[in-house]
Protein backbone atom coordinates (compact mmCIF):
# COMPACT_ATOMS: atom_id res chain seq x y z
CA UNK A 1 0.00 0.00 0.00
CA UNK A 2 2.86 2.33 0.87
CA UNK A 3 4.59 1.83 -2.48
CA UNK A 4 1.31 2.70 -4.25
CA UNK A 5 0.96 5.77 -2.07
CA UNK A 6 4.40 7.08 -3.07
CA UNK A 7 3.84 6.08 -6.70
CA UNK A 8 0.69 8.19 -6.68
CA UNK A 9 2.45 11.16 -5.09
CA UNK A 10 5.24 11.17 -7.67
CA UNK A 11 3.07 10.17 -10.62
CA UNK A 12 2.79 13.75 -11.90
CA UNK A 13 6.58 14.19 -11.90
CA UNK A 14 7.33 11.32 -14.30
CA UNK A 15 8.86 12.46 -17.64
CA UNK A 16 6.47 10.20 -19.59
CA UNK A 17 3.44 11.75 -17.85
CA UNK A 18 4.77 15.28 -18.46
CA UNK A 19 5.24 14.47 -22.17
CA UNK A 20 1.63 13.25 -22.45
CA UNK A 21 0.18 16.31 -20.70
CA UNK A 22 2.28 19.30 -21.81
CA UNK A 23 -0.62 21.85 -21.79
CA UNK A 24 -1.41 20.89 -18.18
CA UNK A 25 2.18 21.51 -17.08
CA UNK A 26 2.38 24.82 -18.95
CA UNK A 27 -0.86 25.92 -17.22
CA UNK A 28 0.48 24.79 -13.83
CA UNK A 29 3.72 26.72 -14.46
CA UNK A 30 1.69 29.84 -15.32
CA UNK A 31 -0.41 29.30 -12.18
CA UNK A 32 2.77 29.02 -10.07
CA UNK A 33 4.26 32.25 -11.47
CA UNK A 34 0.90 34.03 -11.10
CA UNK A 35 0.72 32.96 -7.43
CA UNK A 36 4.35 34.02 -6.89
CA UNK A 37 3.29 37.48 -8.11
CA UNK A 38 0.44 37.55 -5.56
CA UNK A 39 2.67 36.30 -2.72
CA UNK A 40 5.24 39.07 -3.32
CA UNK A 41 2.84 41.76 -2.05
CA UNK A 42 -0.07 40.00 -0.30
CA UNK A 43 1.72 39.30 3.04
CA UNK A 44 2.48 43.03 3.29
CA UNK A 45 -0.76 44.50 1.94
CA UNK A 46 -2.48 45.33 5.26
CA UNK A 47 0.78 46.74 6.66
CA UNK A 48 1.12 48.82 3.49
CA UNK A 49 -2.34 50.31 3.99
CA UNK A 50 -1.94 50.97 7.73
CA UNK A 51 1.75 51.81 8.24
CA UNK A 52 2.93 53.16 4.89
CA UNK A 53 -0.24 54.99 3.83
CA UNK A 54 -1.57 55.61 7.34
CA UNK A 55 -5.05 54.31 6.44
CA UNK A 56 -6.55 53.05 9.69
CA UNK A 57 -9.86 52.51 7.92
CA UNK A 58 -8.29 50.13 5.38
CA UNK A 59 -11.21 47.69 5.90
CA UNK A 60 -13.40 50.23 4.06
CA UNK A 61 -11.04 49.85 1.09
CA UNK A 62 -10.28 46.15 1.25
CA UNK A 63 -13.67 44.61 2.18
CA UNK A 64 -15.70 46.20 -0.66
CA UNK A 65 -12.88 45.40 -3.12
CA UNK A 66 -13.03 41.70 -2.15
CA UNK A 67 -16.84 41.56 -2.35
CA UNK A 68 -16.98 43.27 -5.77
CA UNK A 69 -14.10 41.11 -7.04
CA UNK A 70 -15.90 37.92 -5.92
CA UNK A 71 -19.11 38.98 -7.70
CA UNK A 72 -17.11 39.99 -10.79
CA UNK A 73 -15.35 36.61 -10.88
CA UNK A 74 -18.64 34.71 -10.61
CA UNK A 75 -20.15 36.68 -13.51
CA UNK A 76 -16.94 36.64 -15.55
CA UNK A 77 -16.96 32.84 -15.60
CA UNK A 78 -19.58 33.11 -18.38
CA UNK A 79 -16.99 34.82 -20.62
CA UNK A 80 -14.68 31.82 -20.08
CA UNK A 81 -17.53 29.43 -20.97
CA UNK A 82 -18.46 31.34 -24.13
CA UNK A 83 -15.13 32.59 -25.45
CA UNK A 84 -12.59 30.16 -24.01
CA UNK A 85 -9.42 30.57 -21.99
CA UNK A 86 -7.28 32.43 -24.55
CA UNK A 87 -9.81 35.28 -24.76
CA UNK A 88 -11.01 35.32 -21.13
CA UNK A 89 -7.58 35.35 -19.43
CA UNK A 90 -6.32 38.52 -21.16
CA UNK A 91 -8.69 41.12 -19.56
CA UNK A 92 -8.20 39.72 -16.03
CA UNK A 93 -4.39 39.68 -16.38
CA UNK A 94 -4.51 43.26 -17.71
CA UNK A 95 -6.73 44.28 -14.76
CA UNK A 96 -4.22 42.78 -12.33
CA UNK A 97 -1.36 44.68 -13.99
CA UNK A 98 -3.33 47.96 -14.06
CA UNK A 99 -4.09 47.50 -10.34
CA UNK A 100 -0.37 47.04 -9.60
CA UNK A 101 0.54 50.16 -11.60
CA UNK A 102 -2.09 52.31 -9.82
CA UNK A 103 -0.99 51.04 -6.38
CA UNK A 104 2.65 51.69 -7.28
CA UNK A 105 2.11 55.30 -8.36
CA UNK A 106 -0.70 56.57 -6.10
CA UNK A 107 -0.99 57.06 -2.33
CA UNK A 108 -4.32 58.86 -1.72
CA UNK A 109 -7.50 57.03 -0.68
CA UNK A 110 -9.59 57.15 -3.87
CA UNK A 111 -6.86 55.91 -6.30
CA UNK A 112 -5.73 53.30 -3.75
CA UNK A 113 -9.34 52.06 -3.43
CA UNK A 114 -9.75 51.91 -7.23
CA UNK A 115 -6.34 50.28 -7.68
CA UNK A 116 -7.15 47.70 -4.98
CA UNK A 117 -10.55 47.02 -6.57
CA UNK A 118 -9.12 46.46 -10.07
CA UNK A 119 -6.22 44.43 -8.65
CA UNK A 120 -8.57 42.16 -6.64
CA UNK A 121 -10.84 41.63 -9.68
CA UNK A 122 -7.77 40.72 -11.75
CA UNK A 123 -6.40 38.49 -9.00
CA UNK A 124 -9.57 36.45 -8.37
CA UNK A 125 -10.52 36.41 -12.07
CA UNK A 126 -7.11 35.22 -13.28
CA UNK A 127 -6.89 32.62 -10.50
CA UNK A 128 -10.31 31.26 -11.48
CA UNK A 129 -9.42 31.13 -15.20
CA UNK A 130 -6.13 29.31 -14.56
CA UNK A 131 -7.81 26.93 -12.09
CA UNK A 132 -10.50 26.09 -14.66
CA UNK A 133 -7.84 25.53 -17.33
CA UNK A 134 -5.92 23.16 -15.03
CA UNK A 135 -9.13 21.14 -14.53
CA UNK A 136 -9.74 21.09 -18.31
CA UNK A 137 -6.27 19.67 -18.98
CA UNK A 138 -6.28 17.17 -16.12
CA UNK A 139 -7.07 13.64 -17.40
CA UNK A 140 -10.48 12.74 -15.98
CA UNK A 141 -9.61 9.33 -14.61
CA UNK A 142 -6.34 10.60 -13.11
CA UNK A 143 -7.42 13.82 -11.38
CA UNK A 144 -6.43 12.52 -7.91
CA UNK A 145 -2.93 11.69 -9.18
CA UNK A 146 -2.34 15.34 -10.12
CA UNK A 147 -3.57 16.91 -6.86
CA UNK A 148 -0.08 16.82 -5.32
CA UNK A 149 1.33 18.50 -8.39
CA UNK A 150 -1.35 21.18 -8.26
CA UNK A 151 -0.63 21.92 -4.58
CA UNK A 152 3.07 22.04 -5.47
CA UNK A 153 2.40 24.67 -8.17
CA UNK A 154 -0.37 26.58 -6.47
CA UNK A 155 0.77 26.63 -2.85
CA UNK A 156 4.27 25.31 -2.11
CA UNK A 157 6.42 27.05 -4.74
CA UNK A 158 4.59 30.43 -4.57
CA UNK A 159 4.47 30.23 -0.74
CA UNK A 160 8.25 29.94 -0.59
CA UNK A 161 9.40 32.00 -3.60
CA UNK A 162 6.91 34.91 -3.44
CA UNK A 163 7.56 36.04 0.16
CA UNK A 164 11.32 35.56 -0.38
CA UNK A 165 11.19 37.98 -3.34
CA UNK A 166 9.04 40.37 -1.27
CA UNK A 167 11.55 40.25 1.61
CA UNK A 168 14.45 40.84 -0.82
CA UNK A 169 12.65 43.88 -2.28
CA UNK A 170 12.13 45.28 1.25
CA UNK A 171 15.63 44.35 2.45
CA UNK A 172 16.58 47.96 3.29
CA UNK A 173 13.10 49.10 4.36
CA UNK A 174 12.35 50.43 7.85
CA UNK A 175 11.00 47.98 10.41
CA UNK A 176 8.37 48.31 13.12
CA UNK A 177 7.87 46.28 16.29
CA UNK A 178 4.46 44.59 16.40
CA UNK A 179 2.28 44.23 19.51
CA UNK A 180 3.44 40.61 19.91
CA UNK A 181 7.10 41.68 20.01
CA UNK A 182 7.99 40.51 16.49
CA UNK A 183 9.29 43.00 13.94
CA UNK A 184 7.97 43.59 10.41
CA UNK A 185 9.12 45.53 7.40
CA UNK A 186 7.34 48.79 6.65
CA UNK A 187 6.51 47.91 3.04
CA UNK A 188 6.93 50.38 0.20
CA UNK A 189 5.32 50.49 -3.24
CA UNK A 190 8.19 48.48 -4.76
CA UNK A 191 6.34 45.28 -3.77
CA UNK A 192 3.80 46.09 -6.51
CA UNK A 193 6.59 46.65 -9.02
CA UNK A 194 8.04 43.24 -8.13
CA UNK A 195 4.58 41.67 -8.52
CA UNK A 196 4.19 43.36 -11.92
CA UNK A 197 7.50 41.91 -13.15
CA UNK A 198 6.40 38.43 -12.02
CA UNK A 199 3.12 38.77 -13.95
CA UNK A 200 5.08 39.62 -17.11
CA UNK A 201 6.84 36.26 -16.65
CA UNK A 202 3.44 34.56 -16.23
CA UNK A 203 2.43 36.01 -19.63
CA UNK A 204 5.62 34.59 -21.18
CA UNK A 205 4.94 31.14 -19.70
CA UNK A 206 1.37 31.21 -21.07
CA UNK A 207 2.22 32.39 -24.59
CA UNK A 208 2.56 28.88 -26.11
CA UNK A 209 -0.77 27.94 -24.54
CA UNK A 210 -2.58 31.04 -25.87
CA UNK A 211 -1.01 30.61 -29.31
CA UNK A 212 -2.00 26.94 -29.52
CA UNK A 213 -5.59 27.67 -28.47
CA UNK A 214 -5.91 30.54 -30.93
CA UNK A 215 -4.63 28.35 -33.79
CA UNK A 216 -7.05 25.58 -32.92
CA UNK A 217 -9.90 28.00 -32.27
Amino acid sequence: ANSHYFQNIFYGFRPSVIKENVPLYVTLAALAVFNISIQIFMPYLILYYTETLGMDDYVLIFAPAIVVAAVFTGLYGKVYDRKGFAVAIIPTMVMLMVGYVVLYFFRSTVPVFLGSLVMMCGYLGTGAMLGAKVRTHTPENRSGMFQGLRIFGQVLIPGVVGPAIGAAILKNADTIVNTDGTSSFVPNANIFLGALVAIVFAWLVMLPLLKKERNHG
